[in-house]
């Protein structure tokens, strides 16, 4: 068998490690207790934790910009995503490759372009800079993934479990919420979380329609990198990804749902 080749488990094991040696260093470095970028070796310091949590505008972009940005633009983003997905996969859809295809321009178009044009839009409205600018932008970004998610779980529902709940006294829209539902939620909330890590690791569309006062946690971090780069950079995206893994963990322990990405 290939999955017990020791030649094969060697490869899988040094692609993982590729893959997550940068976040390894970055948390590692981030206990570092002097000033330089280097991994501690004699010492482990919390110091640019303190630091990260002690400057409001570390707290702020992270607390009142980021997090409530990634939260709102995910419920936002699941909720059409997954209405459209129905709409697709069950609805007969004049020109439906068309209309699929209208909802996943924001994969197809670079994110700075899809930026750019938002700004120039949210500045002829003046909206540029606020709030809400920043969570359209990431619904839009975060709907083509669960609509994509979303519907390849429709597509694996078998349609004559709706048949047989219509067969015992459900009404069509019943047997879709107490059947179909059910079994498409690991689907939803794989979605869900696919929306929320592209908002909260974005950074192309949020230089764009961010302002001074909605700085996002990335945002921020870019900006640190130019002008007064320390440790308490790898402390911030040891922070995301401590939020981003524990989303996860949390999902699946809550839901019993193996995510698959």
């Amino acid at each position: 068998m290939y999955s017990k080749s020791p030649f094969l488990r060697v490869f899988v094991a040094l692609v993982y490690l590729f893959l997550l040696a940068p976040i390894i260093v970055v948390v590692l470095v981030s206990f570092n207790p002097t000033s330089g970028f280097r991994i501690p070796t004699t010492e482990v310091s919390f110091r640019w934790y303190e630091k990260f949590f002690g400057l409001a505008a570390f707290r702020d972009s992270l607390f009142l910009i980021s997090l409530p940005v990634a939260t709102i633009a995910s419920v936002l983003a699941t909720t059409i995503g997954t209405l459209a997905a129905i709409g697709l996969a069950r609805s007969r859809i004049f020109a439906r490759d068309a209309v699929e295809s209208f909802f996943m321009l924001p994969l197809l178009i670079p994110s700075i372009l899809l930026g750019a044009a938002l700004y120039l839009v949210y500045a002829s409205l003046g909206l540029a800079g606020s709030f809400w600018a920043i969570t359209v932008g990431h619904t839009l970004l975060g709907v083509p993934y669960v609509i994509r998610v979303v519907g390849a779980g429709l597509v694996a529902v078998d349609k004559r479990l709706e048949e047989a709940a219509i067969s015992l006294g459900c009404t069509p829209t019943q047997a879709f919420v107490r059947v179909v539902l059910p079994i498409i939620r690991s689907s939803i909330l794989s979605g869900a979380i696919f929306a929320f890590i592209v908002s909260f690791s974005d950074i192309n569309l949020a230089l764009f329609v961010a302002g001074p006062m909605t700085t996002t946690l990335p945002i921020h971090i870019f900006s640190q990198i130019f002008w007064e780069g320390d440790p308490a950079i790898a402390a911030a995206s040891t922070a995301q990804i401590v939020i981003v893994g524990g989303l996860m963990l949390l999902m699946q322990r809550l839901f019993n749902v193996r995510m698959s990405f």
